[in-house]
């Protein structure tokens, strides 16, 4: 077995990993946040993009961990689906499948998930506020929609990524032309 496939063996188990992790680590998050057991915040592992405490001073009901939550797993199906694409494209290359339509699709597919990426956290960010500050006497509550630096580096990100699958698949092309020369 070569170095390649060796090393994305581990890449992908990697992804695996992350994919079973991450949802339960978006649970015991919500479910423990601001709470004696909140081992993520206290610690600093965990940084999150805002601050609950700018949207209420009040404890979390469990209605809204519950909303949070439920929000936090629909945003996290992005995350989900682009671990889903590079498991599959790390088989590939596992299996020594390195130049291949198949593998500019999943790139193709990464590219767009950045894309979707930026738009949903533009809806999460959104929904978690007024979730978070739905407690709150009328007149504090918050609907904070925020598009930062990062979420342009993210697309700039998509676009590349984009133009290296468009590459990728004229490069396939022009090979099988190459082949079917005699």
């Amino acid at each position: 077995m070569s170095n390649l496939q060796i090393q994305s063996r581990r890449v992908r188990r990697f992804f695996q990993f992350l994919l079973i992790a991450t949802p339960c680590c978006v649970a015991y998050f919500w479910l423990t946040v601001r709470t004696q057991a909140d081992i993520f915040s206290d610690s600093g592992l965990i940084q999150f993009s805002f601050d609950i405490a700018n949207y209420t001073q009040l404890p979390l009901s469990m209605t809204t961990r519950m909303l949070a939550l439920a929000v936090s797993l629909l945003m996290a199906c992005i995350p989900f689906y682009a671990l889903s694409v590079l498991i599959r494209l790390f088989r590939n290359y596992e299996e020594n499948n390195i130049f291949s339509l198949q593998n500019t699709d999943y790139y193709r597919k990464l590219g767009y998930s950045l894309f979707f990426w930026v738009g949903g956290s533009l809806l999460y960010g959104a929904l978690m506020s007024v979730i978070l500050s739905f407690n709150n006497p009328p007149g504090e509550r918050v609907l904070s929609i925020s598009f930062v630096g990062l979420d342009v580096l993210t697309i700039i990100l998509g676009l590349l990524v984009l133009i290296i699958s468009w590459v990728m698949k004229e490069g396939q092309n022009i090979a099988d032309e190459n082949k079917q020369t005699i």
